[in-house]
Order: structure tokens, then sequence, then C-alpha cells
């Protein structure tokens, strides 16, 4: 499982407020190819807590840091496979938790750059 990476963050809508023309505080944007952002803004990039939905269906509930998934979070994929940990630039990177939902197989340890890294739990 790949994290799909913000490559379109060409907002094709914006709801919510703005300071001086930037999106700023909490808001919700519709970009190009059918990707949505609900959460917060800050002088127009998404900052701080909030939910990225890729049109596929993909899910990044967490933390973002001028756009870039960082710190920790939780990806959530269409079969149900989930992981929960830290991110590092929209990679699972650091400490976390993954678990397929399609066969019964999980990883509860450290991850390095997106890639399982170290002893198997």
């Amino acid at each position: 499982y790949e994290e799909p990476v913000l490559t379109q963050v060409i907002v094709k809508s914006y709801e919510g407020e703005k300071v001086h023309g930037l999106y700023e505080g909490e808001g919700f944007a519709y970009f190009e190819g059918g990707n949505t952002y609900k959460g917060m803004f800050s002088e127009g990039l998404m900052h701080g807590q909030g939910t990225y939905m890729w049109a596929d269906g993909v899910k990044y509930e967490g933390t973002f840091v001028k756009n870039v998934q960082m710190l920790n979070g939780r990806y959530t994929w269409n079969d149900g496979s989930i992981y929960e940990g830290s991110i590092k630039n929209g990679l699972r990177h650091g400490f976390g938790f993954f678990r397929s939902g399609t066969c019964p197989v999980s990883y509860i340890g450290y991850w390095y750059k997106g890639k399982r890294h170290g002893k198997v739990s």
C-alpha cells in the first residue's frame, strides 16, 4: 500500500474564512480531480488538523504542515486497510500501526520513508 501524493492542489472551490484573500482558519476545499480537504488553513495552505480525501476514496486524517501530511495521522484505504502513527512528508515514518483490510496481516513498529523498518511485533 502506497500513500497517495498530493499532486494536484489546484482549488476549484473553497468555503470558509479568508484573511487578506488567503484561506485562513477552518474551511473546505474542493480540488481539481475531485480531491477534497476539510480542516484548518493558515496563509492559504492546509495547516493544522484536517481530513484529505482523494477522489478514489483513500482518506488521510491528521496533521498538515504547509500542505504536507506531517507528525501524526491515519490513512484509510478502500479495502479497509489502515495505518495510524507517525508521518513525515506524507509517508509512514517513525512508529506506527498498519492493518490490512483483506488479509490477516498487521504490523506494529517502526517505519522509514513509507517502508517497514525493524522487527515485526
